[in-house]
């Protein structure tokens, strides 16, 4: 016999279930940690493989992600490619961030008197919507970002409440990197971030004092191993929070490669320093996506060259996509004056059936 409420119950059963399955699909992470594996080339994480570096391996079996991304088309050396990151912009020109040196800074120096405007950046735009901020750094020249977006040069916040002008609101330097992502996962734990960036630096420091030695048993493949434990730890952090588990994506990349030969990667136009990785997981992150194949329209594999900036092309992915990446996994705007994914258009999951 038909039963007209019985048969109003099922038709609401089924619409509240594909309710939440879309809400699921359309999850939005509340905390974003940025991670820069200084010197990280692809490569090396391929001859490793998942036996040897599971944890980089599961952001590729679990998210989306190339092994063919950029540095700055210009630059391929560590602070330029960071300021990159953090202000979605690349080093020259007009509306580049301008900021080319690779030192700590002198004083007096910081990013906004270097480029006599003011540089937004992915912090600023967290903290000025009421996110919490930190910036987790194992090289000394990392307080250049400090400096720039401490209580005295940082922007007045004009985004609803006034969050002060100190963009960052936790900076801690530490250049063994062990200890700094111990002390990380204490901060994460105690009161976790929206927006957050980790800087290590070992595959560069091995790279530099022993070459870029893809080879079993070197020290540059010794500390790729160790930036994948880390990782594994920052998984482990995730899943075993109620705050965070479900909530957090990571983003994961590097600011340059290098070579056997020179020990060195500041030639801009050599294949091994400018080939990175570019990784990203988390809530409604496509499992297995590639990432070049999920932005057909606004993104194009470079094969073996670094196009310039304004190619006739689409661009490749690039380190300097993870700024407006964070911003937009957040739900957040752009980032001001940003010309790197400032239409938030690098996608990480395939659209809806249909559209």
């Amino acid at each position: 016999m038909f039963h007209p409420g019985r048969f109003s119950f099922s038709i609401m059963a089924v619409l509240l279930l594909c309710y939440c399955a879309a809400t699921r699909s359309l999850a939005r992470p509340e905390h974003v940690i940025l991670i820069s594996c200084d010197g990280l080339r692809p490569d090396a994480v391929e001859f490793l493989g998942e036996k040897g570096a599971p944890n980089l391996y599961r952001l590729i079996k679990e998210g989306s992600y190339t092994h063919n991304a950029r540095t700055d088309a210009d630059f391929t050396v560590t602070l330029p490619n960071h300021t990159s990151m953090i202000t979605g912009r690349g080093v020259n020109g007009e509306n580049g961030h301008g900021w080319t040196s690779n030192g700590s800074p002198k004083i007096g120096e910081w990013l906004h008197r270097n480029k006599k405007a003011y540089l937004q950046s992915a912090f600023g735009v967290a903290h000025d919507h009421g996110l919490t901020t930190a910036l987790f750094a194992s090289k000394k020249k990392f307080v250049l970002y400090d400096l720039s977006y401490n209580e005295r040069n940082g922007q007045p916040d004009t985004e609803g409440d006034d969050n002060g002008r100190d963009k960052i609101n936790i900076y801690h330097l530490d250049e063994k990197t062990d200890p700094l992502i111990i002390k990380y996962i204490i901060a994460m734990h105690s009161q976790p971030f929206g927006f957050s960036m980790i800087h290590l630096r070992d595959c560069d420091s091995a790279g530099h004092g022993h070459g870029w030695d893809i080879k079993t048993g070197t020290p540059y493949m010794d500390a790729v191993a160790g930036v994948d434990r880390q990782i594994g730890q920052l998984f482990t952090l995730i899943e075993v929070s109620n705050a965070l588990k479900g909530k957090t994506a990571m983003i994961v990349t590097a600011d340059h490669g290098g070579r056997l030969s020179t020990k060195t990667h500041t030639k801009a136009d050599e294949p091994k320093n400018y080939t990175i990785p570019f990784y990203v997981w988390g809530p409604g992150v496509q499992a297995g996506g590639d990432l070049y194949k999920l932005n057909p329209g606004s993104r194009a594999d470079p094969g073996t060259a670094n196009p310039p900036y304004g190619a006739k092309t689409p661009p490749p992915v690039r380190n300097g996509d993870a700024g407006n990446l964070a911003t937009s996994l957040l739900g957040l705007p752009p980032i001001k004056g940003s010309t790197i994914n400032a239409a938030q258009d690098l996608k990480v999951s395939a659209p809806p059936a249909g559209k």
